[in-house]
């Protein structure tokens, strides 16, 4: 009996190996500076005023949690890709370089070199 029988390994499963608790490196990539981000930002920015509710005062900080929670584990259906690979990609659509072919008509009646044709 060969190691692999008994244990799913990542690469061939397609599982993602867990990290820390259910966080895969992938997902660390982005939830890691996004409270680094969130910290720094209560660093600076004050409490909301409105409020005396302490936790709907630093409500505005989770915004970058937010944004790596959807970078993180939001996948397109047919794709299986990422939201960061899907914008790459649209991004690399666009910006590729365009060739326009035209249809070219009666390309019998112009003379080529001293030779009409």
């Amino acid at each position: 009996m060969a190691w692999g029988d008994y244990h799913e390994v990542p690469y061939q499963s397609g599982l993602e190996e867990k990290i820390v608790g259910p966080f895969s490196f992938s997902k660390l990539a982005w939830i890691v500076p996004a409270i680094i981000v969130s910290n720094q930002v209560a660093s600076v920015l004050p409490t909301l005023p409105f409020t005396d509710n302490p936790v709907f005062q630093r409500l505005h900080l989770t915004i970058p949690i937010i944004i790596a929670l959807v970078f993180a584990y939001f996948k397109h259906g047919k794709t299986n890709l990422s939201l960061a690979q899907m914008m790459w990609s649209f991004y690399k659509i666009r910006k590729r370089k365009r060739v326009f072919y035209y249809k070219k008509e009666n390309l019998s009646k112009f003379q080529v070199k001293g030779r009409e044709t």
